[in-house]
């Protein structure tokens, strides 16, 4: 199991073909338990996790987190709590993928972005982006380019700063 201790961790399939389908995103302070067989033997896809730059982690051995679920009932119930928030994250993502436009799957990425960093400019690649909302590097630089061309972002390398969110917030 991981402790986030710093940084940030990105969960995500990978088909075959090497596309990549983000499932949910890790900060300081949170556990994976979805990387702990010994939580719930039932889980029998592979995940891949990515550590962003200066991330540490807290590894815990699978055999302790086992000892730990069978001794006490309060961890097993956390255990559990932790592995249902993942899922319900999973099936989020999912939702995200199959339900909603890219538009509003960039707009809705972009206001979280700048809400967690606190900052109107996000300092990620059109490729990090795309990474984290399941799409095509190509169509994520379309789609900020129709962004930049609306006035609801400005374009620089390397960074993209939010010009208008309420504009961006009615894509959502």
């Amino acid at each position: 199991m991981l402790f986030i201790l710093s940084g940030e961790i990105r969960t995500y399939l990978l088909s075959e073909e090497g596309r990549e389908v983000t499932l949910f995103r890790l900060y300081p302070g949170e556990l994976c338990v979805l990387s702990a067989s010994c939580v719930i033997s039932q889980i029998t896809f592979d995940t891949q996790m990515t550590a962003g730059p200066d991330t540490e982690v807290l590894i815990i051995p699978a055999n302790i987190i086992a000892a730990l679920k069978e001794k006490n009932l309060y961890v097993r119930c956390y255990l559990y709590e932790l592995a249902t928030k993942r899922f319900s994250d999973v099936m989020w993502a999912m939702q995200q993928i199959m339900f909603k436009g890219l538009d509003r799957r960039l707009a809705e990425f972009l206001i979280a972005e700048a809400e967690r960093t606190g900052s109107d400019t996000i300092r990620m690649t059109h490729e990090q982006i795309a990474q984290h909302i399941s799409s095509a590097r190509e169509a994520v630089a379309r789609m900020l380019k129709s962004f930049s061309e609306d006035g609801l972002v400005e374009l620089k390398r390397g960074a993209i700063t939010l010009r208008n969110k309420n504009g961006l917030n009615c894509l959502k």
